[in-house]
């Protein structure tokens, strides 16, 4: 809970398609009979070797192939079995991510075996009414995305789907961890990491060490997260307090009142959110900014009324509810309320791709007109009471998102503003509480993401061990499992990876030497983290840590840390910023670029194999560790990072002329990574996730070229490391979260769409026209 209150812009996760032939184009026209066995000729070649055309098109009884004829999707399905004879039986991945158990009721008997094979492969999806839409025209788009998800599902011919056939005995074999939402390379490393960790935890546990020693302090921390019968024992009792105060509010001021004493005693408020971070107009100043009102599902679960996402969502509160004291069809009344309400919030606050904006977060506001937007609450009072009064003014992350929060905090909303109280409170605390609180929130995960199954009470003791005692748990790690010539290593290719990214800027044909000028010196500025932090974070050492014979707790334990580290920044408000700090751990599998710090950082949890081994090919580093280390300084120059300087401040260094340029270049990534399908029926969103693709096209481009700089270069061992590196499966209903939300397209995508715009990536398997993985020379694109 450390860092929760550190930053609201770093969040972003690296974690997270189909054959770069299914680009759906609006304007694609509908397929002729003829258009429909030209494709698959071409489609189906490499799988059923000696195709022809009498294989795959049957005409009329005299012989009339009616080639000019629109083709009826039936038709086209049809001929696609056919062209692909025999299918693998779905398994791992595929049996995941496909759709199966469909029925078409408008499926004539002519074509029933064909579509039955298509349909056990898991390759149709079909109308909302049951249908087929079997004698509805297709367009070659569509028809495409239906070729790739059968060259997905064979994943037996690198030049139609390189990610798959590079994965693909991994990806038949794949298994979600029980309790867990994907696995994969990322997840993979961070069990790894995990074990280690909790191998030191486990040389700890149960042994007697002097007070006030990080052995102790970890000992015991550890030993109150596995002792769950004095937690069932205790139940709601460490919040009934706040609960209770909630309870007995009977205005608007006595709630916020309640809900200041709360924020006081635990550091956690349910109705003020706010955090401290560099100022992004004058970034070596802390400054205060204000998130507005939280909201427990998605914008756009909210805006489209996903029915499962509502009807889970309001079940998880009814339940938490409940447990609070409340009876089932009140708690369920006010669930529904509380919903309605966020509802309204989530409707006019900034969509997903608006968050990194600059333009869009940065609403400074005096402390006067920020007390002006609230007509029902105190504010100048809230802002005392938490301790962050020294700032003279407030940056509104989201301004409409606020202004709707300002307005529901009235007292005619009184009932629903207790209820929301209590259920963010619940939703923060409950894994910390007695086990009912925690099958709740494994019951909406199962629910709203298809998570099977339940980590063991030694997982979760370690996983809240980890996450709370990091401040000393990754010390230890890094001693114990990063080494000092790993670490100078990874320097020497980032030094490397700078120097051929200021290269590249140099030899730009479509940037000023201007502009470039500028460029080139926030690369020279850029802060380099590598593995761990030079100085290490001492908050520990003031906390004390409890075991329950002693009267402390998990939840006594976990918030004094909280509360400590949330202590620690508000007395930064106002100061200079600290730019050697570290916001990340030392073991997270992840890797970040600060905006408002100009600073990439590499924690030494992604400095493992298979990401990054010191004994490897350099070509397989480069594929994996030196495209992610590209990728981060990337994102100084992407659609958002590109707003600030070379000291973190928010400032426009970019000639107009220059600028245009750039706008263009990514309004042509938008489309060129757009409406790319991840699984059936989902597409990947070319707005949402352009700075992250501008950061992949970017971090390819760069280790490449170092690559090919090299004597004798591998490149098979630069893109299969690198195709290897993004490897991952999840739930469908988890994937399709991630299409509306993550930034990151999806991680197939990463590999097939990005590194089509590299020539050597051709020449080395000889992808040519036709093939799945080709794209034009003048249809390629590039920034960096």
């Amino acid at each position: 809970m450390k860092k929760k209150f550190l930053s609201l812009l770093m969040t972003i996760i690296m974690v997270l398609s189909v054959s770069v032939s299914v680009y759906a184009d609006e304007t694609s026209p509908v397929a002729t009979r003829g258009d429909i066995v030209t494709t698959l000729l071409t489609a189906a070649d490499a799988y059923q070797p000696g195709i022809n055309k009498a294989t795959v098109i049957q005409g009329s009884k005299n012989g009339d192939l009616r080639e000019n004829e629109p083709a009826k999707k039936v038709e086209a399905l049809v001929m696609l079995s056919r062209a692909f004879g025999e299918l693998p039986e779905p398994v791992g991945n595929d049996l995941r991510s496909g759709t199966f158990d469909i029925e078409f009721t408008d499926v004539p008997a002519w074509a029933k075996k064909d579509i039955d094979k298509l349909t056990k492969a898991g390759v149709l999806t079909g109308n909302a009414d049951g249908t087929l839409g079997a004698n509805d025209t297709i367009t070659i788009a569509e028809f495409q995305n239906i070729i790739a998800r059968i060259w997905s599902l064979k994943g037996s011919h690198l030049n139609d789907d390189f990610y798959e056939a590079i994965n693909k005995e991994w990806l038949n074999k794949s298994t979600i961890p029980v309790g867990e939402i994907m696995g994969g390379g990322f997840p993979e490393l961070q069990k790894e990491n995990t074990d280690k960790i909790e191998e030191i935890i486990n040389a700890l546990s149960g042994k007697e060490f002097a007070e006030g020693t990080k052995e102790q302090k970890i000992a015991d921390f550890y030993s109150t997260a596995l002792d769950t019968k004095n937690r069932n024992k205790q139940g709601i009792e460490p919040i009934q307090k706040y609960v209770k105060a909630i309870n007995e509010a009977k205005t608007l001021d006595e709630l916020v009142q309640a809900d200041l004493a709360q924020e006081k005693e635990l550091g956690l408020s349910s109705l003020f959110g706010f955090a401290i971070m560099n100022d992004a107009k004058n970034s070596s100043e802390n400054a205060l900014y204000y998130a507005g009102l939280a909201t427990g599902l998605d914008k756009n679960s909210f805006v489209t009324e996903d029915a499962n996402a509502k009807n889970a969502y309001i079940e998880y509160m009814t339940k938490l509810l409940v447990v609070s004291g409340e009876e089932e069809s009140t708690a369920k009344a006010l669930a529904e309320q509380v919903y309605e309400m966020e509802k309204s919030l989530a409707s006019v606050s900034l969509d997903p791709h608006e968050q990194g904006d600059v333009n869009k977060y940065y609403n400074p506001y005096t402390i006067q007109q920020f007390d002006d937007m609230f007509k029902t609450v105190d504010m100048k009072q809230v802002l005392t009471s938490m301790k962050v009064d020294s700032a003279d003014k407030v940056i509104v992350f989201d301004l409409k998102l606020a202004e709707k929060g300002a307005e529901v905090l009235n007292d005619t909303n009184l009932h629903v503003l207790k209820a929301y109280s209590k259920v963010q409170l619940l939703m923060a605390t409950g894994n910390l509480l007695s086990d009912e609180f925690g099958d709740a929130a494994n019951e909406f995960a199962a629910t709203l993401y298809g998570v099977t199954g339940e980590k063991t009470e030694q997982e979760n003791a370690v996983a809240l061990t980890t996450s709370t005692m990091s401040g000393y748990l990754e010390q230890m790690f890094a001693e114990k499992h990063f080494s000092p010539n790993a670490k100078k290593d990874v320097e020497q290719m980032v030094e490397k990876l700078i120097t051929t990214y200021e290269e590249r800027i140099k030899s730009l044909d479509w940037m000023s030497e201007t502009t470039k000028a500028k460029a080139i010196k926030k690369l020279d500025t850029m802060i380099v983290k590598i593995g761990y932090p030079d100085k290490w974070d001492a908050t520990l050492d003031n906390v004390a840590i409890k075991t329950y014979d002693e009267g402390g707790s998990l939840f006594s334990n976990t918030f004094a840390v909280n509360k400590a580290y949330i202590e620690n920044t508000k007395a930064k408000l106002g100061k200079p910023v600290d730019r050697s700090e570290w916001v990340t751990s030392v073991y997270t599998v992840n890797a970040f670029y600060n905006a408002l710090n100009n600073e990439i950082t590499f924690p030494a949890g992604i400095l493992q194999a298979p990401f990054y081994d010191i004994n490897a090919k350099p070509e397989e580093n480069y594929g994996a560790i030196g495209m992610v280390i590209g990728h981060e300084i990337s994102h100084a120059f992407d659609n958002n990072g590109s707003a600030y300087d070379e000291h973190g401040n928010a400032n426009n260094w970019w000639t107009d002329e220059d600028f245009e340029k750039f706008k263009d270049k990514n309004q042509k990534l938008i489309e060129f990574y757009n409406a790319i399908e991840i699984i059936p029926g989902v597409l990947n969103d070319g707005q949402l996730t352009l700075s992250e693709n501008v950061a992949d096209l970017g971090g390819m481009a760069a280790s490449l070229q170092v690559v090919s700089q090299m004597s004798n270069p591998d490149y098979k061992a630069y893109f299969e490391s690198n195709a290897e590196m993004w490897k991952s499966t999840t739930t469908k209903e988890f994937a399709a979260v991630l299409s509306k939300n993550d930034v990151h397209s999806a991680n197939k995508i990463r590999v097939n769409r990005t590194i089509v715009n590299f020539q050597q990536f051709y020449d080395t398997y000889g992808i040519k026209a036709g093939d799945g993985m080709y794209i034009a020379p003048e249809d390629r694109v590039s920034i960096w």
